[in-house]
């Protein structure tokens, strides 16, 4: 881990490191990637959780590409996949064709026949260098899934402190406030120092396996990650655009983690008088 001083904390994001640069490396310890899928075709029946709009969703895989379609619109793009655990997989790629950056995240479990995931994209207004997502939950075609089986939000990880080290030198903890709230901190790398409190979104997937997102307010960054707290593993991505260049960063990345003492609910450990 990096032994740097921390400097003096600024909140003009142009102090902090770009997300190119602090980007570089979080590869180090991202899982292996899975061809478990290949040469295989799944269909979702999905829904926006927003507005509960409906639509089917399918993917082919193959070795080097990934075949999509939905409605009228269809693409072929390079992606990644993660086998996280048997039949858990973490599926991520762009869509090349659209007039602005969009990428496709989702967990897939193949086990249960249910899927998560978002629509993320930048560069729209009126504030085109902040990332938006668009959560969508479906069931895979021909398995016994149900829509009242759907991953559901979950607070378990409120309260709790996770250290995540992304590299030999990239370490942040995160600490999950409430249901809308978490905190990062960088302790080690690029952006030692640096932290923020942030929008987030969780789901529980399986037992102590969680997707976990989050929208930056300051750099604009769409992060999510699939968590798994038995393995103490995580897979998940960054997108943005990068604060001091303009170009677009969409990174896979994954780490170790460690779990720290939980912190008490606010009913176990509430102040007042004592008898």
């Amino acid at each position: 881990m990096s032994t740097s001083t921390t400097s003096a904390f600024s909140w003009n994001k142009d102090d902090w490191a770009s997300l190119s640069e602090m980007a570089d490396g979080f590869d180090e310890y991202r899982p292996a990637y899975s061809r478990a899928l290949d040469g295989r075709e799944l269909t979702l029946n999905a829904r926006f959780v927003d507005s509960g709009d409906e639509f089917t969703l399918t993917h082919a895989f193959s070795e080097a590409e990934l075949s999509w379609r939905t409605g009228e619109q269809a693409g072929t793009e390079t992606y990644e996949l993660f086998e996280m655990q048997p039949g858990l997989f973490y599926l991520h790629y762009r869509r090349s064709g659209e007039d602005h950056p969009v990428v496709v995240t989702a967990a897939l479990d193949l086990t249960t026949g249910q899927v998560t995931g978002a629509v993320g994209e930048l560069g729209l207004g009126p504030n085109p260098h902040l990332a938006r997502q668009r959560w969508f939950q479906g069931q895979i075609a021909g398995s016994a899934a149900t829509a009242a089986d759907a991953h559901e939000p979950t607070g378990e990880l409120i309260g709790r402190r996770v250290r995540y080290a992304y590299s030999g030198d990239d370490v942040y903890d995160h600490i999950y406030l409430n249901e809308n709230l978490f905190t990062w901190l960088c302790i080690g790398g690029a952006e030692l120092g640096v932290g923020d409190t942030d929008s987030c979104t969780y789901w529980k997937l399986r037992e102590n396996t969680y997707l976990f997102s989050w929208l930056e307010k300051n750099v604009g960054v769409e992060g999510m990650v699939l968590v798994d707290l038995n393995a103490l593993r995580t897979v998940g991505i960054q997108f943005g655009i990068d604060q001091q260049s303009g170009d677009l960063v969409n990174i896979t990345m994954g780490s170790y983690a460690r779990e720290f003492e939980r912190t008490p609910s606010v009913d176990d450990a509430r102040p007042g008088p004592t008898a």
